[in-house]
């Protein structure tokens, strides 16, 4: 055999040194899995080599691989498989178990996979944990990676640095050297490399795989790599018998795949830019800089999240090179997973109740560089000369805490979800961009100014005039339920307590199963102050939920509130066809003590059918049509929301607040749904809110002057309709939008792509499906969208008031 170049040597030395370290032998990736689970992996005995920092490509190939790309199998393997994946990316982790089952089929030996980076900007979670996976690959070597890898996959919706510090333990890292690498941002230009390397190859969208260079793009079953690899077998012996050097193979036949691929189709035009001005009030916020600047940068930022504190130099570089020009108001968002963000944002709001504006930046530059904890913030506060016991006192109390939580609210009303989020004179910009960015807006914003000013408008002025003909933010929607009755099983506070959420439920229901743990979480928040009454609202197509519900409240019946409670929660922790049917209720009856004969004759007879049907009959005269929906007093939420969302509005309806108007009230402008009618899509005004589940829209055949469409929906911050969960910018939502339209074109199921994508309410349950409309039903850009193709066509995507659509016509 030939002698290896010294690269080649050295990888293969690194490969058998990190094997070698480890306990365990082959590194595993993971399936997907759904619930977020935490999974167990033994941590390594010790950890492997300290992966080279900078990277080098192998020689020649078409698509590169690097020493500091993370590997599985033999580096001198005949088959490479280089994947671009996201880890926020459901298709990715469905990705997982076909690699899986490839290593299984064709071993180390022949198969070699390289892991690459490729967050996408929609996924908000996707690129911190993209970094944290980079920096467990940097100190801990292959192993700790592949180990990481799977605990992210596992627990996908878990991605937040906690985990992250979590899971790089159990891979066996340092856990102080990944946090300090972590947080300094020092494997990021790794991350960007795989990106633009991937935009090279022609990645457009994740899971993206080459096998040798042949593109297979989504997440695609084993029997559709099995006969590329197969012909890439073939053909690498065939190039080692003709005398290519083996650490050669790789390159030859990744470059020969390419040139024989075809063109790559041009890409698409950049969507136009989003100009909407947004309502930013100042409202006492602190400011540094001219107070009568001619732009006003906003940020919505907190004092423990690595991005913020990344962004931190480009904002004091754009305050040094526009001086009087800038001014910067800061505006509070501690992110519920950040545990010493609060504290550390009530001492430098205390700071400025003692010693004012000048003083809470001081504090800002002290806490932006770390050290967060009690101890260190006593520190800071002696630093600052604050008087220190009673800043110890307004962390301990949480002085701040209206403040803080005024400063939430309008950020979620401007659906500023994530930190850092910026407003310049009113316009979005989220994340921690480059300084290019800031300054092109700001650029802009100087010369709109100017124009002001020459027609008026006093400078210190330019921003109150902005601020009139601004956008307000989407405040809650309102909804006047009526008080519920002796009759409603409830839990929490005593019937009369000062705030009641009124929960429309179903036991079939997966989304209301899940938010229960968040239902108990609020009430002990309030303790004696919030009451949950439980309203019933079996969807038609959850077949056994009509008669779980009986079941519940025969249970209520016979032993009250707690027999009630019992029930359900045995109904919703088996919510399959047989956890659900007849014989399992009446196991459920016994189990918890009921009167089983008694409990037999009330389901016989439909003694209970009548009170489910009242609710029923409420909730559409409420307009509301998914759950799980929630009428907080007089404040609507719909869906399995976070905590923080129940608890923002639980605090609207204890504070002073004005009453609802014919405009703010769920479902405004919109008839009463009836019966059996099909529910509107949010191509309508009046849709209901995402994360709820709805009806399906009746079937039957096909009906002359009405259409009919499958559609999945992807909003965007500031579209019509969209929740405060929802902070993805016009552009991020036109590019998700074109990724899925070319999915469904190469054959990708409609239903799965708007079971996992769509932002419309009941999107999983239906997959999208809106049934048979007549015409007029819907705004004309979907309508004429959908007339202009055939049945069982596609469309492209399609704008309207609340988002981008791709729609398969029906009827």
């Amino acid at each position: 055999m030939p002698a290896l170049p010294p690269f080649s040597r050295l990888f293969l030395l690194l490969f058998l040194w990190s094997f070698l370290a480890a306990c365990a032998s082959g590194a595993v990736t993971p399936s997907a899995v759904e619930p977020p689970k935490t999974v167990i992996v033994p941590p390594l005995a010790a950890p492997a080599a300290v992966v080279a920092a900078e990277p080098e490509p192998e020689p020649g190939t078409a698509v590169p691989v690097t020493r500091a790309d993370p590997w599985w199998g033999e580096p001198l393997a005949p088959v490479t498989l280089v994947v671009w994946g996201d880890y926020e990316c459901p298709f990715t982790s469905r990705h997982m178990a076909t690699l899986e089952q490839l290593k299984e089929a064709y071993g180390p030996d022949r198969l070699r996979i390289v892991w690459k980076h490729f967050p996408l900007a929609f996924h908000k979670n996707a690129r911190p944990a993209h970094l944290a996976a980079e920096t467990v690959f940097r100190l801990g070597g292959a192993e700790a990676f592949w180990r990481f890898h799977q605990l992210a996959f596992a627990n996908q919706r878990a991605l937040a640095p906690a985990s992250f510090e979590a899971w790089a333990a159990e891979a066996g890292v340092d856990q102080a050297a990944f946090r300090a690498s972590f947080e300094e941002q020092q494997h990021a230009p790794k991350i960007d490399r795989d990106v633009e390397a991937g935009k090279a190859a022609g990645v457009g969208g994740t899971p993206a795989t080459f096998v040798n260079g042949v593109s297979v793009s989504g997440a695609r079953p084993i029997d559709d790599f099995r006969p590329i690899i197969d012909e890439q077998l073939r053909a690498a012996e065939e190039l080692r018998r003709s005398g290519v050097p083996q650490e050669r193979v790789y390159a030859a036949l990744s470059e020969r795949n390419k040139a024989r691929a075809p063109a790559p189709k041009p890409p698409t035009p950049p969507a136009p830019e989003d100009t909407t001005v947004w309502k930013v009030p100042v409202d006492g916020s602190p400011i540094r800089g001219n107070p009568g600047a001619p732009v006003t940068l906003v940020m919505f930022s907190e004092f423990e999240c690595p991005f913020c504190r990344r962004v931190a130099p480009t904002v004091d570089g754009l305050e040094k090179k526009y001086g009087a020009q800038l001014r910067v108001v800061f505006k509070h968002n501690p992110l519920p997973f950040h545990k010493r963000a609060e504290p550390a944002a009530e001492l430098a709001l205390e700071a400025k109740a003692q010693k004012g504006d000048a003083a809470f930046w001081r504090a800002y530059e002290l806490l932006k560089t770390g050290g967060l904890e009690d101890a260190d913030l006593a520190a800071h506060a002696k630093s600052l000369g604050l008087d220190v016991a009673r800043a110890q006192k307004a962390i301990a109390t949480r002085r701040h805490a209206a403040r803080i939580e005024r400063d939430q609210r309008l950020a979620d009303d401007l659906q500023a979800r994530g930190t850092p989020h910026f407003f310049i004179n009113g316009r979005r910009l989220a994340g921690a961009q480059p300084a290019e960015k800031f300054e092109a807006l700001i650029d802009e914003q100087i010369a709109r100014a100017a124009k002001l000013v020459a027609a008026g408008t006093p400078p210190a002025k330019v921003y109150d005039a902005l601020q009139k003909e601004a956008r307000a933010g989407n405040a809650p929607e309102r909804i006047l339920a009526p008080a519920p009755t002796k009759d409603n099983p409830g839990k929490g506070a005593k019937p009369g307590a000062k705030v009641t959420i009124q929960m429309f439920a179903d036991f079939q229901c997966p989304f209301c199963k899940r938010v229960q743990p968040t239902i108990d979480e609020v009430i002990a928040a309030y303790p004696g102050k919030v009451r949950v009454v439980f309203r019933h609202l079996p969807l038609p197509f959850h077949t056994r939920a009509p008669l779980a519900a009986e079941a519940s409240i025969e249970a209520f019946r016979q032993k009250g509130e707690a027999g009630f409670w019992a029930m359900a929660q045995r109904l919703w922790e088996d919510q399959s066809e047989s956890g659900l049917g007849r014989e399992a209720l009446e196991n459920h009856a016994a189990a918890i003590g009921l009167d089983v004969a008694k409990f037999r004759a009330a389901l016989d007879s439909g003694a209970h059918r009548a009170a489910v049907e009242a609710d029923l009959k409420l909730a559409e005269r409420l307009h509301i049509t998914g759950t799980p929906s929630f009428a907080i007093n007089d404040y609507f939420l719909g869906g399995a929301q976070p905590t923080a969302h129940f608890k923002r509005l639980v605090d609207r309806a204890l504070g002073p607040h004005d009453p609802p108007t014919k405009e703010s009230l769920h479902g405004a402008g919109k008839p009463a749904a009836q019966p059996g009618a099909a529910q509107p899509t949010p191509a309508q005004p009046g849709a209901a809110q995402p994360g709820a589940a709805q009806p399906p829209p009746a079937q039957g055949a096909l009906i002359p002057g009405m259409l009919g469409a499958k559609h999945l929906l992807i909003m965007y911050a500031g579209s019509r309709r969209a929740p405060p969960h929802v902070a993805r910018t016009r552009d991020e939502a036109r590019a998700l939008a074109e990724q899925l339209l070319q999915r469904a074109q190469r054959g990708a199921k409609f239903e799965e792509l708007a079971a996992q994508y769509s932002d419309e309410p009941g999107a999983a349950g239906r997959g999208g499906d809106l049934g048979k409309f007549p015409k007029g039903a819907m705004v004309p850009e979907f309508e004429h969208a959908v007339e202009k193709i055939a049945v069982g066509s596609l469309s492209g995507v399609v704008e309207t008031p609340f988002g981008f659509h791709v729609i398969l016509r029906t009827q």
